[in-house]
């Protein structure tokens, strides 16, 4: 079967045995092409699927391994949820899951739903985006991969959590600097076990500009923002070595100046009014 028009190009349905102007076999199934605009609209919900449907046996809104898959994949956000809150690590929200699967099963709301038993890729040598109004979920029952031949920046409003459960997690600059900064409140390295900090080449240097403390069995060494040093023992104290006594010196440690945070509604504002705005961090 094939309906088609020359107006704007070529405009085609084609079912069943697909052949071409010259009668030669170019496929089967089903084919809508133009060379022209092509919209698909549906006021109430778009079902695609490749999931089998032997002749035509079933409702036509028939989606039970769609349906199952949502299904799996609220239950493993629950999961997830459950391992974040052992852990004191921020828990993912569920709303919108929730919301997504209520309006896609049997098209309740007008949401597009798309399943493949064997994949779905979307591929393009331009730009792709993913918007999302609500939440965004990105699983997966195997590995995630994320890759880049430039550059990955991820950037959260309010706040980021990153948790592994079983095996670990490794955090590696192959080339360049690695910068861990807290711009507005406490960095915390909090370990079961040991703790090691290590220059495999290079200088350690530990700065601070209210003091520094390294405690450990009830006594302590602390030095102060007025530069003196105070040692602290219960027991005994042990010095092993030559020593030698000179008078007093120092050496100045500049700290870090760090930038503060955007103000949103400021660059609301400048926008509006056409105004140039620019983010300068401090220098360092």
């Amino acid at each position: 079967v094939k309906l088609s028009t020359e107006y704007g190009g070529k405009s085609q349905l084609n079912l069943g045995h697909l052949v071409d102007a010259k009668k030669q076999k170019r496929g089967e199934g089903v084919e809508l092409r133009t060379d022209d605009w092509g919209v698909i609209r549906a006021g109430k919900g778009i079902f695609i699927s490749a999931d089998k449907q032997t002749k035509a046996i079933g409702d036509v809104l028939s989606m039970a391994p769609a349906t199952e898959a949502i299904q799996s994949a609220r239950q493993q956000i629950a999961e997830c949820r459950e391992i974040a809150q052992a852990h004191h690590s921020q828990t993912p929200d569920m709303g919108g899951l929730q919301q997504l699967q209520t309006d896609a099963k049997d098209l309740h709301g007008a949401a597009i739903l798309l399943s493949a038993p064997k994949g779905i890729g979307a591929v393009t040598p331009a730009s792709l985006l993913l918007k999302s109004g609500d939440g965004l979920y990105v699983q997966s029952a195997d590995e995630i991969n994320l890759a880049a031949a430039q550059r990955l920046s991820i950037h959260a409003n309010q706040g980021m959590s990153l948790l592994a459960q079983q095996e670990g997690m490794r955090l590696v600059s192959g080339k360049g600097p690695l910068q861990i900064e807290s711009h507005g409140d406490l960095l915390d390295l909090i370990a079961l076990q040991d703790l090691t900090l290590q220059s495999a080449q290079g200088h350690v240097q530990v700065t601070a500009k209210n003091g520094i403390t390294l405690g450990c069995g009830g006594a302590y060494i602390r030095i102060t923002s007025e530069g003196e040093i105070q040692l602290h023992s219960p027991g005994l104290i042990s010095f092993n070595g030559l020593h030698r006594f000179s008078l007093p010196s120092g050496a100045a440690f500049p700290l870090s100046e760090l930038p503060s945070s955007v103000c949103k509604e400021c660059l609301r504002k400048a926008r509006a009014k056409a105004q140039g705005f620019t983010v300068r961090e401090a220098r360092r």
